[in-house]
């Protein structure tokens, strides 16, 4: 199951060690298309679905950065059984970790705006996309002044 973290202080190290894995804590919070958010969805196919999810963890991001913050988003891979749905505080695509768990890093999502000029402007924010070997660049892209 492809799943969406928003960074976090303690996933820095891996990025910038370029490791391919990240290791989760029991309980942390994701984003991804369960079976319940397609059944909930028919009409949609699952490029679209991955994008909201995607999107949803963008969002929670932008909640905890500063204003003139861009944001991260990690796209990994875990087995779908050690994920718990967390739809009442997570929104259609929240999940819980289940155990603590490494998953296998995909790529990494980072905002091109910052929280303040995505928050004024009434599109998706536009993400630039890092292959799952280019953490420590995607963390230089996210200390980057951001587009205003």
């Amino acid at each position: 199951m492809r799943i969406y973290l928003p960074l976090l202080a303690p996933d820095r190290p891996s990025l910038q060690d370029g490791r391919k894995v990240i290791d989760l804590d029991a309980g942390r919070a994701a984003w991804a298309v369960t079976a319940e958010a397609r059944t909930d969805r028919p009409e949609q196919d699952e490029e679209d679905l991955e994008y909201e999810a995607l999107q949803d963890a963008v969002h929670i991001a932008f909640t905890a950065a500063g204003s003139s913050e861009r944001v991260l988003v990690i796209a990994a891979d875990i087995p779908d059984g050690l994920v718990a749905a967390a739809t009442e505080d997570g929104g259609a695509f929240g999940i819980r970790v289940r155990e603590r768990r490494s998953a296998k890093i995909a790529s990494f999502h980072v905002t091109e705006q910052s929280a303040a000029a995505a928050d004024v402007d009434d599109t998706d924010p536009a993400l630039l996309w890092f292959d799952a070997g280019e953490g420590r660049d995607a963390l230089a892209f996210l200390g980057a002044a951001p587009i205003a």
